[in-house]
Formats: C-alpha cells, structure tokens, sequence
C-alpha cells in the first residue's frame, strides 16, 4: 500500500474544508426603506419641525432580525441583520417622509446644534414592531407639541400587515406598518396643528 505525502494530505484537507465551507449559510443583510414618492401632498405651510430619536423596543436594537415564536418567546436570526443602527434609521425615514409630504425641508433630528428653534418637537415610541404568526405588528404612541402655542396632541396607533415567514417578507411587511404609521402621523400635524 503507498502512502500519502504530507503535501497531498493538506491539499486533500484543503479541498475537504473549500467544499464545506460552500455549505455554510452567509448572512443576508436587510434594511427599511422609505417610500421614493408620497401618496399625499398637504399644502400646510409650517414651522421647523424636530424629530426626536424613535424610541424602539429592546429586541430591535440587537443588530439581527427578530421574529416573535410565541407570546413570550423571540427568536434573533444570526444570519439575518439588520444593515444600520434601526432608531436613526427610522427617525431619518420619517424625515424625509414628512419633507416630502409638506413640501417642507426644515425638518430635522432633535436636538441638534442649530441657532433655529424647533416650532414643532415630535417624540415616537414605538412599543412593538415585530413579526409573529403571518402577520407584522406595530404598536406605537406619539406626542407632537407646538412649542410656540403651548398645544400638545398625543396618539395612540396600533396596525398589521400581511407577512411570509421568510426574512425578506417580513420586512417587506415592516416596511408597511411603518409606513402606515409614518402616513398617520403626517396626517395628524395636517389636521391636528
């Protein structure tokens, strides 16, 4: 019988390693994204607006996607993450959601170090934003105060969306939430102030 040399025992090693490492998953990597072009339009002429950082729960601040198993259980997918940090994220979707819709360019993140003053501050938290069963929940509260009048509107906002079980359809399904949240939210600063 021959015996196999050091070289062809390390180029078989070599090639043993090359054809698992072709079974191994590699992480996927996923981001909300905002709409390119708003439904409606309001002709409202407003103040400086200052978006405070959204609030989000525990289990979005993680870095991977999260999907809840049970109502006390929440699975974290080490292959699926999210592509930036979800707070700024949102809060710079959200933005750009109502620049869009009003037409208005001063809208900013608060605080920040500019000499303006906001005349409308708006604080976001949202409770629950997370995929369970076939649907995508998202439960939220705000407060949007019109700092020069001394006028505050507060709102309680609760909605679903349709989603697979797949990755990329659950965040297609937070993408709708969102943006339904994003759509209420603009609609109150038309009416509300």
């Amino acid at each position: 019988m021959k015996r196999v040399t050091i070289p062809y025992k390390k180029m078989i090693i070599g090639l043993m390693i090359l054809a698992l490492s072709g079974c191994v998953a590699s992480t996927q990597y996923f981001m909300l994204t905002s709409p390119t072009a708003v439904k409606k339009h309001y002709t409202k002429n407003l103040p400086v607006i200052g978006i405070e950082k959204i609030s989000l729960p525990k289990y979005m601040l993680r870095g991977e996607v999260a999907t809840q198993l049970s109502p006390t259980q929440i699975y974290y997918s080490s292959l699926d993450e999210w592509v930036e940090d979800m707070e700024d994220s949102l809060t710079q979707q959200l933005i750009v959601m109502i620049q869009k819709s009003f037409n208005h360019p001063n809208v900013y993140a608060y605080p920040w170090g500019l000499s303006k003053q906001a005349g409308i501050k708006i604080k976001i938290s949202i409770n629950k934003f997370i995929s369970y069963g076939d649907f995508v929940y998202l439960d939220a509260t705000w407060k949007i105060n019109d700092l020069s009048k001394g006028k505050e509107y507060s709102r309680l906002f609760s909605t679903k969306a349709p989603s697979g079980k797949d990755t990329a359809s659950v965040v297609a399904g937070m993408n709708v939430v969102f943006g339904k949240m994003s759509a209420t939210l603009i609609q109150d600063l038309n009416s509300k102030f």
